[in-house]
């Protein structure tokens, strides 16, 4: 390292113990009454903010612990009224798995607001300022700081020059604090002592890095961050640190105590609140992951996260293929200089290892290809750091033109249409509920009707005790992997003759139901353990004619629009199908009268099962 630059105020100190801390280690267990009673202690140790609210652990609370979020951050706000509370907030995303239209996010950050959100840290997985737009704009109406985030790449795309490129630009849309965010855990000193420097001297704002412990690099490069002028550091209270999580607080204020970089925290005050969250982490240790609790060096030979190497063990341990793993960790470097070079990011590491394992186990590269590739490539996520392979593009998407505008462009309002929903669903239209359903429409009703159970720790899951399988990784949304055949280019081969076999795969920990045929696979979620649906001793569905039209994959049906009798044309819509935490339209492929409707709402269906009949 070189000379020392500038010297930064005090080191101010965000805890992730509330959030990202609990949520990388114990699949976001705790509740929220746990957090609000430490929050109360918390509140007295003189942090900068607590991180508590947002990301994946929004969804975690509904689906597991049957607690409203909003609820959770009001009773937080009262018990922790000194500390400001932080939201983690994924561009237009904002903490579900797609994109919304401007008017969710201004109404979902205004609430945010409301119910007790004082500090909103905004990213996009793929460093897209477009994505980041609304919810930058949407903090700053409701006058509340705004950390602008970068998330942290190894490739030959990502240099000094972009960072400092990525970095004036989130200080001109106003960002308050920009925050450096290694989700692998990737940043050595060297590196960091170096970015820290070179975006001190081009930005006025201060400069946080949030890090994981993954590869073991963090506190060195916490060290290196906070001698290169960084003010802000994240931090967990160490029995929800290391792996995957934080470096712990304690550790960080004892070695920063006396010198220049001091806190001013201190350590006894921690020592009482450290005691509480190692009960709790006992108490949940059930859902503790033996590849999140560790240091893992194959982070730093391969350069992938963690979590992206639990992934791929998961799915080839699926596939039995287990003896694939290092021909996939060759096949993963090769998809993403293919897909322009992303960060591997939540959603985004989760699409490029499911590609990767399939572009191995398949037998022929991009011979499948999940959806989420497929939008992708469109355009639907963002533009990527260098544009994707011209002849991958052609394959998957054929004739059909990617998008060049910000993805959210192509949504309109959303806000009414949701609320007309909630009164024909007979919910109250409250701004809890209405933007708990457009954020999980299906999960949304099931928590309105009381359907789903909360569980105690004695009680982890409804499948025998085991670790409930679909929880997502910290900060991964779940790959919405519905996998499908490229379409073909001009000159591509014929296909293959018909096959057909089905078999369960899982992916970030979820089961899913999937049926291989000679056209490519269709995939659908299935409960853990259950049999293939040709084993399951369903009765007999009707056939599919000519006229039919039929599930592409497993799923539930949440709406059907029409009825017998109804005349419709091509490409309207007749069901909607809730596949992998994503609503999908099943559109008509022919015009005509609807002659029958084979499902009704509620019902799960099966791949290539006939939905709707219709006929002249």
């Amino acid at each position: 390292m070189t000379a020392k630059a500038r010297p930064a105020p005090r080191l101010r100190l965000t805890d992730t113990t509330f959030r990202d801390a609990h949520q990388s280690l114990l699949a976001g267990r705790l509740r929220g009454e746990d957090i609000v009673r430490l929050a109360r202690k918390m509140d007295e140790v003189g942090f900068y903010s607590l991180e508590a609210f947002g990301g994946a652990t929004f969804e975690t609370e509904i689906r597991h612990n049957g607690e409203n979020p909003w609820d959770y951050l009001r009773q937080l706000k009262k018990a922790a009224p000194k500390t400001p509370i932080q939201a983690l907030i994924r561009g237009q995303n904002l903490v579900a798995h797609r994109n919304f239209a401007d008017d969710v996010v201004q109404a979902f950050v205004a609430h945010a607001a409301d119910c007790g959100v004082d500090i909103f840290r905004i990213f996009d997985p793929l460093n897209d300022l477009r994505n980041m737009e609304a919810a930058i704009a949407a903090a700053k109406k409701a006058k509340r700081k705004v950390q602008g985030a970068l998330c942290y790449a190894i490739s030959p795309a990502h240099n000094l020059e972009l960072w400092v490129s990525l970095a004036k630009g989130l200080q001109k849309l106003g960002c308050d604090v920009l925050i450096i965010k290694d989700t692998s855990g990737l940043l050595s000193p060297q590196t960091t002592w170096e970015l820290v420097a070179a975006l001190r001297e081009v930005i006025k704002i201060p400069i946080g890095v949030h890090s994981h412990c993954s590869s073991g690099m963090a506190p060195m490069a916490y060290m290196a961050a906070v001698e290169a002028g960084a003010s802000i550091l994240d931090t967990a209270i160490s029995p929800l640190a290391w792996g995957t999580s934080q470096p712990a607080t304690e550790s960080v204020v004892a070695a920063l105590a006396g010198g220049d970089y001091d806190t001013g925290i201190d350590l006894e005050k921690l020592i009482e609140v450290r005691d509480e969250v190692q009960t709790l982490k006992d108490e949940r240790r059930e859902y503790l992951s033996p590849y999140a609790d560790r240091v893992d060096a194959d982070i730093l030979r391969f350069q992938v996260p963690g979590h992206m190497l639990e992934d791929v063990h998961q799915q080839l341990g699926r596939h039995g293929a287990e003896a694939r793993f290092k021909e996939v960790l060759v096949e993963i470097p090769r998809v993403r200089q293919e897909l322009g070079y992303p960060p591997l990011v939540a959603p985004i590491r989760q699409l490029i290892a499911t590609q990767a394992v399939l572009n191995v186990v398949g037998g022929e590269r991009y011979g499948t290809v999940t959806k989420d590739l497929k939008d992708y490539l469109q355009g639907l996520f963002g533009r990527p750091p260098r544009p994707a392979d011209a002849e991958l593009r052609q394959m998957v998407l054929g004739r059909e033109e990617p998008v060049t505008i910000r993805p959210a462009d192509l949504l309109g309002p959303q806000l009414s249409g949701a609320r007309a929903e909630l009164k024909k669903q007979g919910v109250e239209g409250s701004t809890d509920n209405l933007l708990t359903y457009l954020l999980f429409p299906s999960l949304a009703l099931s928590f309105f009707r009381g359907d789903l159970a909360r569980k105690t720790p004695e009680e982890p899951s409804a499948n025998g005790g085991e670790k409930a399988a679909e929880d997502p990784p910290a900060d991964q949304a779940p790959a919405e992997a519905a996998a499908e055949a490229p379409t073909p280019a001009p000159a591509a081969p014929a296909a293959a003759a018909a096959q057909s076999a089905e078999f369960q795969v899982e992916v970030d920990g979820e089961t899913f139901v999937v049926r291989v045929t000679g056209a490519g696979m269709a995939v659908g979620v299935a409960p853990a353990g259950s049999p293939p649906a040709a084993a399951a001793g369903a009765p007999a569905k009707p056939a599919a004619g000519p006229g039919s039209v039929v599930a592409p994959m497993q799923g539930l049906i949440v709406k059907v629009p029409v009825k017998v009798g109804d005349a419709v044309k091509l490409g309207d819509v007749v069901a909607v199908l809730e596949a992998m935490k994503m609503q999908n339209d099943i559109v008509s492929t022919v015009a005509g009268k609807v002659k029958a409707v084979h499902v009704r709402e509620g019902e799960v269906v099966g791949p290539n099962q006939p939905l709707v009949e219709i006929g002249s």
